[in-house]
């Protein structure tokens, strides 16, 4: 009977004893498991977090969200994030969960290393309070006393050039933090630096848009207006040479006429002169006298000329643009038909290419075209049969057109000057006043567009220009 009642007292140890381990066993599993549903918690709010960082929220906004979803998820008293201010040493509670609403956006304290948020801008590893009470490392302000802050954690939100600042939470019952609410604060406080970096850059972005924007405003004002001036300095400067001009013209043909009657009356008095008088006089009136009007009259229309470019220069800045679509081949063909002569007695070939319509000022494409290709016919190499080939395409910004000619070429050292006025380059035995080239890029410019030549002496030229694809706004016209 005795060894019965120790056998059911052993066995009823040894029951309770895996009662108890199960029970412990039970426990563990729950910790586990609610460590579990922690982490994975915490995991879904970072994610939420990012989503809401990647969809472009504001600043300011996922700033309070973070503070919110913080303080629910790791169920501390306060969450604070806590901006550093350039220059100024001074962290500034930029959002809050828990803090007086008074303080959010104004409250401030010292980045100072003895403070336990000053020296978290230093470390490079989170910094954890158990008993801010008793923590002999740093001399805490007065306004976490205040509100019976007793344990916590901050980690630094780092940033390319400087901190942005400090995530931190707090309770006011003493805790100890564990790694996973350590990792989960970490990855929160990096999802802020880059939204905040993020800012920063499309801040410093924006700003550098601004300014460039401002400065091309500037710099397009400062040109229209010089632009302006040149051409209203033209249009007076050409009305006031006329003036003299046609005085100068007048007076030489009073001149002319006042030599024909002089003629006349020394031609009855040359009977009573000498031999040698008669020789001299008669080289002055038919020779010298001649030649000088002839040679004022010469630089008068050639002045004349001049003066007519120039104010044709002027009208082409001026004149309103009026954009049509605009078939390039048969305006082409049609510029073409007006050269049939000079391209028939050169023998030139001219090759023309499918081009794209565009939509532009009729009498400028007229323009730009008929000088191009009228020069690419004058400038040919008469010691060999011509060769035209007129190309162009299009892309989603601009068209391009090539106008290829195997002419005499153009030399490097004329190339800058081939598109100046009354600038020409070469062999002068073409007439011309310098000026088409000058028309053309005018033109072109005003069409959105630029022009150049790729060229070599003796084998050829290639003009190359560009129109916007859609027409450019312009101011209207000075009248």
């Amino acid at each position: 009977m005795e060894l019965t009642s120790v056998h059911f007292t052993e066995e009823l140890v040894a029951l309770r004893q895996r009662i108890a381990d199960l029970e412990a066993s039970e426990a563990k599993r729950q910790r586990i498991e609610a460590e579990l549903r922690s982490r994975a918690y915490q995991q879904a709010m970072i994610a939420k977090l990012g989503q809401y960082a990647l969809a472009g929220a504001k600043l300011e906004s996922l700033l309070d969200e973070i503070t919110v979803l913080v303080t629910l998820t790791l169920k501390v008293d306060y969450c604070q994030i806590l901006e550093l201010l350039p220059d100024q040493d001074l962290l500034r509670l930029r959002a809050g969960s828990g803090w007086p609403s008074e303080l959010i956006g104004h409250a401030t304290l010292k980045a100072d290393p003895n403070s336990h948020l000053g020296f978290t801008l230093f470390s490079s590893t989170p910094v954890i309070i158990e008993d801010l009470r008793t923590d002999p490392r740093f001399n805490e302000s007065p306004q976490l006393y205040n509100h019976k802050v007793t344990s916590g954690v901050s980690v630094i939100i780092d940033g390319e050039q400087w901190p942005f600042g400090v995530l931190s939470v707090h309770t006011t019952q003493k805790r100890l933090f564990t790694q996973d609410d350590i990792h989960f604060l970490q990855a929160v406080a990096n999802i802020l630096a880059s939204t905040a970096e993020h800012r920063r850059t499309q801040l410093a972005l924006k700003e550098a848009n601004d300014k460039l924007e401002q400065r091309v405003e500037e710099r397009t004002a400062d040109l229209q207006a010089v632009n302006e001036e040149l051409r209203n300095f033209a249009y007076i400067v050409s009305h006031d040479l006329r003036a003299p001009l046609v005085n100068i013209k007048g007076f030489a043909g009073e001149l002319d006429f006042s030599l024909k009657a002089l003629t006349d009356t020394l031609h009855r008095l040359r009977p009573h002169l000498s031999r040698d008088e008669q020789t001299e006089l008669t080289h002055i009136l038919d020779e010298d006298v001649p030649e000088a009007l002839d040679f004022i009259n010469t630089s008068v229309n050639r002045m004349n000329n001049l003066i007519n470019a120039i104010l044709k220069l002027s009208r082409l800045g001026r004149r309103e643009l009026l954009h049509e679509s605009i078939a390039m081949n048969t305006l082409i063909q049609d510029t073409l038909a007006s050269l049939a002569h000079q391209i028939e007695q050169s023998q030139t070939t001219v090759t023309l290419g499918p081009l794209p319509d565009v939509i532009a000022d009729h009498t400028s494409m007229e323009q730009i075209m008929g000088n191009l290709l009228s020069n690419a016919v004058k400038y040919l190499d008469p010691s060999r049969p011509g060769q035209i080939d007129i190309q162009g395409e299009a892309n989603a910004k601009k068209i391009t057109f090539r106008i290829t000619d195997n002419g005499r070429g153009i030399a490097q050292a004329d190339m800058s000057k081939i598109f100046e006025i009354f600038r020409r380059a070469g062999k002068q035995d073409v007439p011309g006043e310098g000026m088409g080239l000058a028309y053309v890029r005018t033109l072109v410019r005003r069409h959105g567009g630029q022009i150049h030549c790729e060229s070599e002496i003796d084998v050829g030229s290639t003009f190359i220009f560009t129109l916007a694809q859609e027409p450019i706004e312009e101011a209207p016209p000075h009248v």
